[in-house]
């Protein structure tokens, strides 16, 4: 990144930091070091095998409220997430709230990582996460989803992992890859169903 971009997105003063400060220290409490890192492990793509089987269990044993659909475009939406993190973070190179501002002023709760903040893979995930297995659901389905991301997104604040701007550009890398897994999905079952009618 630019160096003068970094300073104004990132810099001393700016809103990004301001705003990360607020949250990593002035919302701390022993509650929320308690919840927020498991909250935080919930929404790591580590966990996406754990994901992945329950959806293909549901699917196997009630294909009504789990199409197999749901879990097939889960694995590609995961991947197309994970592609577009790693170009983004190679991209950017952006150091993290701990590498820039240093352990006397970050609480790091958990890991302590000093390298590719832009974007949050957390983020990234929870939110493909979200859109993927939300799409085309009521409210009984979107609401604890993307109250999950959100509260994934905001973990990787408080504990000093990233800044405000990575959770939100991860939101939107993680969106975009949910909403081209659905779209490549739709294409595929209309070309699938194209070609039944002409057989």
């Amino acid at each position: 990144m630019n160096h003068q971009l970094y300073l104004f997105l990132y810099g001393p003063g700016s809103i990004n930091q301001k705003l990360f400060l607020l949250i990593n220290h002035d919302c701390a409490n022993r509650l929320c070091d308690l919840l927020l890192p498991l909250l935080t492990y919930l929404g790591s793509s580590r966990m996406v095998y754990p994901y992945l089987l329950i959806l293909i269990v549901w699917a196997a044993v009630d294909r009504k409220r789990m199409p197999w659909s749901y879990p097939a475009l889960f694995i590609l939406g995961t991947l197309l997430g994970m592609v577009m993190e790693e170009g983004l973070k190679q991209l950017m190179q952006v150091p993290r709230p701990a590498a820039a501002m240093g352990t006397g002023m970050v609480r790091v709760l958990g890991e302590l990582k000093l390298k590719n903040s832009l974007p949050s893979g957390h983020a990234v995930f929870s939110f493909m996460s979200a859109y993927t297995l939300g799409h085309g659901r009521g409210r009984e389905w979107q609401v604890p989803l993307w109250s999950f991301a959100a509260g994934v997104a905001f973990s990787r604040i408080y504990m000093g992992a990233h800044y405000p701007l990575d959770v939100l550009s991860g939101g939107f890398i993680g969106i975009l890859a949910g909403f081209t897994a659905w779209q490549v999905g739709t294409a595929l079952g209309k070309s699938g169903g194209a070609k039944k009618r002409h057989q």
